[in-house]
């Protein structure tokens, strides 16, 4: 988990990056994750999480193509694993190009298109005594859909919407038990017949930056 946890702060990194080109937008707020998951060892099972999305677009020279961050860190509370599983945290990122296209000049369609990664640990609990963890790594492709709406110069709320598809899963299993040994369901392997399919609509508020005059808001202003 401590490594899921780092690469949500790894993801705050990469956002800011956002704040070096002349224009940024950051936005942080709530979303609902649903992933329909389906692999040769657990069978197909759906998750459904609250959680924290967050998320960056940043255009070089006032241009309408730059580059986008999404991601969201998720916390399990539906779920149709097979008994004994526990979800218990998730993080999802999405990295590539973004675009906007200007409805007027307070609304704006943003998208982008990217590489997703996707980290889900999990519980399995034999007895209090005995339990196994299973973090899993996922790749694949996402993409980015929603309304940018200006309150103000500086601040904008966002409502949009991530979809993604992983089609490889590296799954690493360890057990809390002194004595456990190296059998074939222990060990660490890709998943086969791997597919994890996700929908997250998500509402935030943000701000505007500009770097050109290192200032919030719409410059002249």
């Amino acid at each position: 988990m401590k490594k899921l946890l780092l690469g949500f702060v790894l993801i705050l990194g990469i956002n800011a990056l956002a704040f070096s080109l002349d224009e940024g937008w950051i936005s942080l707020g709530a979303n609902w994750s649903n992933y329909f998951d389906r692999g040769s060892n657990l069978g197909n099972f759906y998750m459904g999480s609250p959680g924290l999305n967050l998320s960056s677009y940043a255009f070089p020279n006032q241009k309408n193509i730059g580059f986008f961050v999404n991601c969201g860190l998720f916390f399990p509370v539906v779920q149709t694993i097979e008994k004994n599983y526990k979800p218990i945290i998730q993080v999802d990122m999405i990295l590539g190009p973004g675009f906007r296209f200007a409805i007027n000049e307070t609304l704006k369609v943003h998208a982008g298109i990217g590489v997703d990664i996707n980290r889900l640990y999990l519980m399995y609990r034999i007895s209090e005594d005995n339990k196994t963890t299973d973090d899993r790594s996922a790749f694949g492709i996402g993409g980015d859909i929603g309304l940018k709406y200006d309150l103000t110069d500086v601040i904008y709320i966002n409502f949009g919407t991530t979809l993604t598809y992983n089609f490889a899963s590296y799954q690493l299993v360890r057990s809390t038990q002194d004595n456990w040994t190296n059998t074939e369901r222990e060990a660490s392997r890709w998943i086969n017949n791997y597919s994890l399919i996700g929908i997250k609509p998500y509402i935030a508020i943000g701000f505007n930056h500009y770097q050109e005059k290192g200032q919030w808001g719409k410059p002249g202003k």
